[in-house]
């Protein structure tokens, strides 16, 4: 009787036992799958807001304005005296980025080259698809050659649908057709719209948002050497600079030997217009003592003479410094005071000032709500 009594007593606990362990579990289950939604949910939403970063453009277009100043009015500005600069592309395998630029090529307006009517048998899951995967980012190849300025946000980077253009207006042709036939996604179907992309409006296809920067006012430092004499035939030196300055005529004789250095950079685009008709230019040369850093000669007008055109302000050299993670430059600002040549063709006149300008700073990002 006492043997069955403690049977009974023993099985009751192990079932007791067995029952609070799977009860244990199943909570602790259901914490980890809690915990895990939540983390899920908390790292899209991060993910989403990254995507508040970027400044949507009022009248998407096909170019990136990669280095243009910023207006909050006016968007993209373009300086038409500036230099070009080098950019990237790279494509997006971020798939909230991707969601966001093809959500965003639909709501201004876009619709995409490879879609209903440009491909046959394409399923609208493919059609999308196949534009998402054209999310590309446009950035510069160096940040240190946007020319960044205090208070001014510059465009650093564009997010671009390539399968993407603007819809057509009433009346003319709708959409790109590919040949009848070819499959979405093909290297035949992307290189026929895209020979076709070029002959049409759709260029770069559609950028959809631009990411700014501008220069951290905290981090900003300048040395200014000051306006120095820049005579003739002399060598200006910039010693903490390693860099020499030389100003000089050079003439060009019909038919002689002599000819305008290469790689002139004119002083303005009227002098750069006729400089094939130019007979006497006065020549600013730039040299450096550090081999990493490329010579640079700059013109001026001598003969013809062409008017407002004695002035140069630019960087002539500028890096990201990995070390600071600061942008170091330099900016040569030049001006002709008096220059004047006689009929022969030989200095008459000459007064002339140049400068040497050392910048250093930190750039920060701009969101859409600091504007």
């Amino acid at each position: 009787m006492e043997n069955r009594t403690h049977e009974k007593t023993t099985s009751l606990m192990t079932n007791c036992i067995i029952a609070m362990l799977l009860m244990a579990t199943i909570i602790f289950m259901g914490c980890v799958s809690t915990s895990g939604t939540a983390m899920e949910s908390h790292r899209k939403g991060i993910e989403g807001i990254t995507e508040k970063e970027y400044f949507i453009p009022k009248k998407p277009v096909d170019r990136h304005y990669i280095g243009c100043a910023w207006s909050k009015q006016f968007g993209p500005v373009e300086d038409p005296s500036a230099a070009d600069i080098r950019i990237k592309k790279e494509k997006s395998f971020n798939n909230v980025q991707q969601d966001f630029a093809y959500n965003l090529g639909i709501g201004l307006g876009g619709q995409s080259i490879i879609g209903p009517g440009g491909q046959v048998g394409a399923s609208g899951g493919s059609v999308k698809k196949a534009a998402m995967e054209g999310v590309e980012l446009i950035a510069p190849v160096s940040l240190a050659d946007i020319p960044f300025e205090l208070k001014t946000p510059y465009i650093t980077e564009a997010l671009r649908l390539a399968n993407f253009k603007m819809k057509e207006e009433k009346g003319s042709k709708a959409g790109i057709q590919a040949a009848a036939g070819t499959k979405i996604g093909t290297a035949g179907a992307l290189a026929e719209v895209g020979s076709q992309a070029r002959r049409g409006t759709e260029g770069e296809g559609l950028v959809v948002a631009y990411k700014l920067h501008m220069i951290d006012p905290k981090s900003y430092s300048v040395q200014d050497s000051g306006n120095i004499a820049l005579d003739l035939d002399k060598v200006v030196d910039f010693p903490k600079a390693s860099l020499f300055a030389k100003a000089r005529l050079q003439n060009i004789e019909p038919g002689a030997s002599k000819s305008l250095p290469r790689n002139l950079l004119w002083s303005c685009d009227r002098a750069d217009a006729i400089s094939r008709d130019m007979v006497a230019t006065w020549i600013v040369e730039l040299r450096s003592t550090d081999p990493k850093r490329k010579s640079l000669t700059i013109a001026f007008p001598g003969h013809p003479k062409v008017e407002d055109c004695q002035n140069f302000s630019g960087v002539v050299y500028s890096r990201l410094d990995p070390i600071t993670d600061k942008i170091i430059r330099q900016k040569i600002n030049i001006t002709i005071i008096d220059a004047e040549l006689s009929d022969t063709l030989q200095p008459k006149r000459w007064e002339a000032r140049i400068s040497l300008v050392d910048e250093s700073f930190k750039i920060k990002q701009v969101m859409p709500d600091d504007l």
